[in-house]
């Protein structure tokens, strides 16, 4: 298609939208259209509370329509300065002193309007209240509970005789000299009770609305024992430190949002905060006391170290090549602020970090919890945000949306708004506000769906028996899940920001709008807002774990190669906060590379013959010690790729056993009680096992290059300043830049190349993992070996063990334990295929963390489960192959009769603010393929889309359909959106990797991550995901155990095994 028709497509769409929303905006009164009453009169505004006057009395031209009570501008009979919508308005008061005067009664506050003489003020109260009740018509049951709740004139005969009968009303002879397309309304019992009782129901709203608006906190209670955050919700002045070397640390105001979803700061001058200036508590990974960040490492003030904290998260890095931990480093201007900001942020962010959603609000629609951080970064104190900052935030969100388009939806957001706004223009409130970014998202696939299942009221939303029909039929719910009790809940917590929405819906109409607020009813936006939420997952709860009384050897275990880089192979920075990053995503195998330093008896962290940067061995093994068990309870093993000397290997065993203590494992039961199999993760926990070489030959002797420049980062443990290393230590790297590639890696797939005996200490503290090789292979030689023995491969070898032996390494990993690594010619830290090794039965993959590629991808989508513990079981075949009747193979292409088969089928149906924050021009493409054994490799056809915001997909076009799923257990579908802007090649903006077995079927929303894993608050795909399950002919006549899909035994975690260990 050329770029004019694609351009006049999209012109035609945009007059299309405009004239659909003018044909149903019944709100927008026609101007040839006679309002119901017009007249001057003289306004003054008081506060409620106090009764204050705020500003002068102004003559101002009024005119009452059908919706709303508006004035116009001084000098214009058609513009409209402010509109009161009527159903903001309590009651209508008469002044019985001044005949002349009468009052509209708001939540918070009260407008008093004099008109010229006794008789107008009488019509334009009995106009103001005929329509009035007609927006406040109530079922017959909600007005007896209403009625029945107090007797108003007994208790407040003061408010009752403000107040005129509705019976007056209703027999005065006015009524009939409004327009003839105007519906007569005669008030009935019930609507008079109403009336008269409205004082009550106006005091329960004048305590709702005198405050701002909040999320619901019907979850977060829960959640949150103490109330110390309270504070932090007004601003401290604090130091604030930046992320450049060459800037110094300055004074900023901070504060956290009302809703507690994120930390604000800004200078002292300005009025608003900026997104680019939060930090959404949610991807808080620790809240770390003291001075312990490279940043307070730059521009130290130890004087205030006790009033000093940084904040912990994840951030990109070299332009989205790698990623790592970055911090907000704070330092309060007095001690009792600091106390008080450390219980408050201990209250918001407790227990273990969570691998999905981790929020206060986990039933909460995601995109609304985006929308109140973009809302509390610009509303006033009025709570509303005038136009032209709704303008700048709409461009934000949507950049390529059109400026008409626009105006005109944030005037429909502004005109079905149901309570007053202060300031003038198309200001909103924040029902108004989702209203607007719903009006974005309102056409489309979803929309049709939604409507095939609303019958009862077509136009309002689904009744609780459509919505169960709905979630039987699309999204697989079972017919006992879906109670009255659990829809009514669902219902209500997903409409609850969608007030104006309703109103919308109604097209204006009265009776429709009340029905649509009182009745059970979900709306097309609280369809969206469940869809999108945790209660219609695609991921299974993920604190469901496994039985963990296997051996390690019935286990896959989250591997990290070269841990303590947080760049390439060649050149990158070593530090500590790798080994913190990794240990927080549940990887529980790390590895240490030890070296001589220049000084004696001191060992250094780095890559070696390279010009990494150099850690200290004490700071590295104190911040594993420190870090090891907060994801995870189960043991964390290190891997020691040793080239130390045989003092210096003495002084390693001595600084595991002074550092580590009780946690280091050195009792092996494998030999002290006899047994034929590894101990299991259960037993295990809270340990920390050493892997290394046993008793290797030395193949070469190389003296060590002088170090280059050494960089530490503090440890809570242990930390040696730069001024105590020696010069050779502190010499500039510039010094080898001489130094050829191949010198500076002279390593082969070996990890031990130059390697010493390993000496009789660091032996006893290698019990479970002694690291052997066998020269030439020989399969009938492994198999002489202890289970306590394990093999590490370098990629190339796995490879091509896993092609040529994949039977035999299949009986090997049964028993013991093996590890395989990248090859050393990735100098750019990049990953491989894990997905080979993991159907061989290896395993530890262990894969750079610092490179978020898609192989890493599949690393964090598959560890994931089993509550991201770090630990998964293999399938059923692998830990017993030698048992099964028919031999498994990795690279089988017919089903196994011990495993039954999935055939998966996903539609693509639309997506969801796919563009980045603030970019304009962007198209996207839409990647969805299967990762596990080669047979059940498969992928979709790439989809694309010029409009990133809400983009809409034909019906069948872009379907993944993969029939005989060969091993599911295995299996991991994988999402990728991709950007493309006008300049450069295609950017990575999200994506999502998720089990097979994890994945529910029905209508679901994906939500994607960034390349580093971290959830994107609101961004996320629509799609329609079919899975069945069927069985070889085979393993149902033999009704093998084993055939079952879920065969991992499951069970729960408990919550309270941390407290039964001692890791002191």
């Amino acid at each position: 298609m050329s770029e004019e028709l694609r351009s006049d497509n999209r012109r035609q769409g945009l007059f299309d939208e405009i004239r659909r929303l003018h044909s149903d905006d019944t709100l927008l009164r026609d101007p040839s259209e006679p309002p119901i009453k017009t007249g001057d009169l003289k306004k003054t505004t008081k506060t409620r509370k106090k009764n204050v006057t705020l500003g002068p009395t102004r003559e101002r031209c009024f005119q009452l329509t059908k919706v709303a009570i508006e004035y116009l501008e001084r000098f214009s009979q058609v513009k409209v300065r402010r509109s009161f919508p009527l159903t903001s308005v309590e009651c209508v008061e008469e002044d019985q002193d001044s005949p002349q005067v009468f009052r509209l009664v708001f939540p918070t506050t009260i407008i008093v309007l004099e008109a010229s003489s006794p008789e107008d003020a009488i019509d334009w109260v009995q106009k103001i209240r005929v329509v009035w009740a007609q927006w406040h018509t109530t079922p017959t049951s909600i007005d007896s509970m209403l009625c029945t709740s107090t007797s108003t004139e007994a208790e407040h005969p003061e408010e009752h005789s403000l107040r005129t009968s509705a019976d007056e009303v209703a027999s005065d002879g006015a009524v009939a000299e409004e327009p003839a397309d105007f519906p007569s309304y005669v008030p009935s019992d019930q609507d008079t009770l109403k009336y008269k009782n409205s004082w009550r129901r106006g005091l329960i709203k004048r305590k709702v609305q005198q405050h701002p608006p909040h999320l619901e906190r019907l979850l977060s209670n829960k959640h949150i024992e103490s109330k110390a955050y309270e504070k932090l919700h007004g601003e401290y002045a604090m130091i604030k430190y930046p992320h450049k070397k060459w800037l110094i640390p300055r004074e900023k105001l901070l504060c956290i949002d009302k809703n507690n979803l994120h930390i604000m700061w800004r200078r002292s001058g300005l009025s608003n905060f900026h997104m680019s200036n939060t930090l959404p508590l949610h991807l808080v990974w620790e809240i770390r006391e003291g001075q312990w960040t490279k940043w307070f490492h730059h521009f130290p003030y130890e004087e205030v170290e006790g009033q000093s904290f940084s904040l912990i998260f994840e951030e990109e890095k070299h332009g989205g090549r790698y990623v790592g931990l970055s911090s907000l480093d704070i330092i309060c201007d007095r001690p009792t602020h600091y106390k008080e900001w450390i219980e408050g942020l201990v209250a918001l962010i407790s227990g273990p970090r969570q691998s999905m959603w981790n929020t206060l609000y986990p039933s909460t629609d995601p995109s609304i919890l985006w929308l109140k951080r973009l809302w509390t970064t610009k509303h006033s104190d009025h709570h509303e945000i005038p136009e032209r900052v709704t303008m700048a935030l709409l461009f934000a969100i949507h950049p390529s949306y059109d400026v008409r388009l626009a105006k005109e939806h944030i005037r429909i957001a502004h005109h079905h708004q149901c309570s007053p706004t202060i300031n003038y223009g198309h200001a909103l409130l924040w029902d108004g506000f989702t209203l607007l970014f719903n009006l974005m998202c309102e056409n489309g696939k979803l929309l049709q769906l939604f409507k095939s299942y609303t019958k009862a009221y077509s136009t309002l939303g689904l009744t609780k028996e459509e919505f169960g029909d709905f979630l039987i039929e699309e999204c697989s719910w079972r017919r006992g899940d879906c109670t009255k009790a659990t829809l009514q809940k669902i219902m209500r917590q997903h409409d609850h920001h969608h007030k104006s929405f309703k109103k919308y819906a109604a097209k204006n109409k009265p009776l429709e709008f009340n029905i649509a607020m009182t009745k059970p009813l979900l709306s097309y936006a609280g369809f969206l807002s469940f869809l999108r939420s945790s209660d219609n997952a695609a991921f299974e709860k993920e604190e469901q774990l496994e039985v963990m009384d296997q051996p390690l050897s019935h286990y896959f275990i989250n591997s990290s190669h070269n841990t303590y880089l947080d760049g390439d192979q060649l050149k990158g920075t070593s530090s500590c906060e790798a080994y913190v990053r990794a240990l927080l995503q549940g990887c529980r195998c790390i590895e240490i590379d030890c070296w001589d330093a220049a000084r004696r008896d001191a060992i250094i962290v780095y890559h070696g013959l390279t010009l990494t940067t150099k850690l200290d061995f004490t700071a590295v093994i104190g911040t594993v010690r420190d870090y090891a068990f907060h994801t995870s309870l189960y043991p964390v093993i290190i891997s020691i790729e040793n080239h130390c000397s045989p003092d210096n290997q003495k002084v390693m065993a001595k600084l595991f056993i002074e550092i580590m203590g009780d946690v280091l494992c050195i009792e092996n039961l494998v030999e002290t009680e006899d047994r034929e199999r590894l101990p299991s993760p259960i037993e295990l926990q809270g340990k920390i096992i050493l892997k290394g070489t046993f008793k290797k030959e030395v193949k070469a002797a190389m003296a060590t290059v002088p170090s280059e420049t050494t960089y530490l980062v503090k440890s809570k443990s242990a930390f040696i300043p730069d001024e105590q290393l020696t010069p050779d230590e502190n010499q500039n790297m510039v010094s080898i830049y001489g130094l050829d590639a191949p010198k500076m890696v002279a390593q082969d797939d070996q990890e031990t190349t130059f390697v010493e005996d390993t000496v009789k200490d660091l032996e006893n503290l290698i019990v479970y993992c002694r690291s052997i090789t066998i020269k030439p292979w020989s399969w009938s030689k492994q198999k002489e070996t202890s289970v306590s023995e394990m093999f590490s491969f370098g990629e190339p070898a796995a490879m091509k063990l896993c092609k040529h032996s994949s039977k035999e390494m299949l009986a090997c990993t049964e028993r013991q334990l093996v590890r395989t690594y990248p090859k050393g010619t990735r100098f750019d830290s990049s990953n491989y295929d894990p997905t080979l090794m993991w159907g061989c039965g290896m395993h530890m993959v262990a894969l750079n963390f610092q490179t978020p590629d898609v192989w890493m991808h599949l690393n964090q989508g598959f560890f994931r489960q089993n509550g991201g513990c770090g630990y998964v079981l293999k399938p059923e075949v692998m830990r017993r192959s030698s048992q099964s009747s028919v031999e498994y193979s990795p690279f089988m292409t017919e089903p196994h009769p011990d495993i039954p088969t999935v055939d998966l089928e996903i539609k693509l149906i639309s997506g969801q603010q796919l563009c980045p924050y603030k970019k304009k021009g962007v198209s996207l493409t839409v990647d969805i393929k299967t990762y596990g054994i080669p047979a059940d490799i498969a992928v979709m056809p790439q989809a694309s889309h010029d409009s990133a915001f809400w983009p809409q997909w034909e019906n069948g076009r872009f379907v993944y359909n993969r029939r005989k799923i060969l091993m599911p257990e295995l299996c991991l579908v994988y999402f990728r959106v991709e950007v493309q802007y006008k300049i450069g090649s295609p950017q990575l903006f999200g994506q999502n990797c998720i089990p097979l077995l994890n994945l529910k079927p029905g209508v679901k929303f994906i939500p994607l991550r960034t390349s580093g894993g971290e959830l994107i608050q609101g961004s996320g795909l629509f799609v329609k995901i079919s899975k069945e399950t069927s069985m070889s002919a085979a393993s149902i006549s033999a009704s093998a155990p084993a055939a079952k899909l879920h065969s991992r035994p499951r069970l729960m975690h408990q919550a309270n095994v941390e407290e039964s260990l001692n890791l002191n």
